[in-house]
């Protein structure tokens, strides 16, 4: 546009036309700030893929956590098979007064992730089942035998017999049979290495004497007849077959159902009806005894080396069902007299804030008891059996009586034996 001069230099013809031609003249577009930012980014993406590859891959991932973390993406991905886990038993097996209770067609699901399918290892919980083609198995049960056979020999009664796994193994010194001392055992049990096992094998013999031997200054004569790794079924079969050789103890004591559970992925509930199975079995067999059944609780299990059990962001699928099937079986001894529940939980677990764990000077890997856990169990379970028998007065016959069980029932009815000879088989 041309500017004029003065008044007398205007020109309105040129001015006219120089407005036209500024209107026709391309413009310029102004930048956008938004593409030229994508475009920055790109060019610098691009630049840093090139020459610094690695510095952009772990970027990218470190970024991506921090936002699948805020958004809680992986806390849902942990807990995805929570609901899954988190089982209802739906039968009540608390009031059975019969093996012929325990009836497989109502059970709901025999493995333990809500299925049938994954746990081949789960045996039925009504009938005994043997280990025989394992041959130390066999070993050590006809250890078993021998030493009930010849338990009167060196003592003149017996209180206790203490019936169970590897942790009731232990008790005699020995894993599957073995001291863990011989050259061909120079291998790793668990996290556990066998030079240190033959220590704690040792000692944990010494610390069941100092409780349940009263020629080595125990309060009680106790016998422990267990076989590493076996399940409800398993001890189920050894009593069957006559393991304790109709010794006839006051109490009879099982700690069974933690390899039902661990190893064999059975339900909470395939796992209470074994157990009970086992209770009953022993029931039947000293129903005019006057003996005593307890239950010990089964122990905490881990799947972490920080022995964590429960809390905010710990899932323990093990733990949850151990607590359910503990529940349960508390709850069956408070209905039948003949039977007590032995709570070992707040004995073997500590809580640090909302956690919950296993005290960790109490085991010496995520399943087996150290040999401070195996002395305190014993202590507690010496404390309770000193408790028990103390209120069960022994009559003329020479047995011991629980005077509830020889007077009436809860309904004022007199009863000769809690169970009835008809109810059982």
């Amino acid at each position: 546009m041309k500017i004029p001069k003065n008044d007398n230099s205007f020109d309105e013809d040129n001015d006219t036309g120089a407005l036209i031609e500024e209107r026709d003249r391309p413009q310029k577009q102004k930048p956008n700030p938004i593409l030229n930012g994508i475009f920055t980014f790109l060019a610098y993406l691009q630049f840093f893929w090139i020459y610094h590859r690695t510095e952009v891959i772990l970027g990218m991932l470190l970024i991506a956590s921090i936002a699948l973390a805020v958004t809680g993406t992986i806390e849902a991905y942990e807990h995805r098979n929570e609901n899954t886990n988190k089982h209802t038993i739906r039968n009540d097996y608390s009031d059975i007064q019969s093996a012929l209770e325990l009836k497989l067609g109502n059970v709901d699901h025999w493995c333990l992730d809500g299925t049938d399918k994954h746990c081949p290892m789960c045996d039925d919980p009504t009938n005994g089942v043997s280990r025989a083609e394992t041959k130390w198995w066999g070993k050590v049960f006809m250890k078993n035998v021998m030493s009930s056979q010849n338990y009167l020999n060196s003592h003149d009664d017996i209180d206790v017999i203490f019936l169970g796994d590897s942790n009731t193994e232990a008790r005699v010194g020995t894993l599957k049979g073995l001291d863990g001392s011989m050259e061909e055992n120079k291998r790793k049990e668990g996290t556990v290495k066998r030079g240190r096992l033959a220590d704690t094998l040792y000692r944990s013999r010494k610390k069941f004497q100092k409780y349940f031997d009263k020629s080595s200054g125990g309060r009680f004569n106790g016998l422990a007849l267990g076989i590493a790794g076996d399940t409800s079924p398993n001890l189920l079969w050894r009593i069957q077959n006559n393991e304790m050789s109709n010794l006839k103890p006051k109490v009879w004591w099982i700690n069974i159902g933690m390899n039902d559970i661990l190893y064999s992925h059975c339900s909470e509930e395939i796992t209470i009806m074994g157990i009970l199975r086992v209770v009953e079995e022993l029931l039947i067999r000293n129903v005019n005894d006057g003996s005593t059944v307890v239950i010990n609780s089964i122990l905490p299990v881990a799947t972490r080396s920080s022995l964590s059990l429960e809390g905010p962001h710990i899932r323990n699928i093990y733990w949850s069902a151990i607590k359910l099937v503990n529940e349960r079986l508390n709850k069956f001894a408070k209905k039948h007299k003949a039977v007590k529940f032995f709570d070992v939980s707040d004995m073997m677990t500590v809580s640090r804030g909302h956690n919950l764990y296993m005290k960790r000077d109490y085991f010496i890997d995520l399943v087996h008891l150290s040999v401070e856990g195996q002395e305190e169990l014993a202590k507690a379970q010496a404390d309770f059996l000193s408790n028990l028998l103390q209120s069960k007065p022994t009559g003329q016959d020479g047995l011991v009586h629980d005077p509830l069980q020889d007077s009436e029932d809860d309904n004022g009815n007199g009863t000769e034996s809690y169970y009835g000879e008809d109810d059982w088989f």
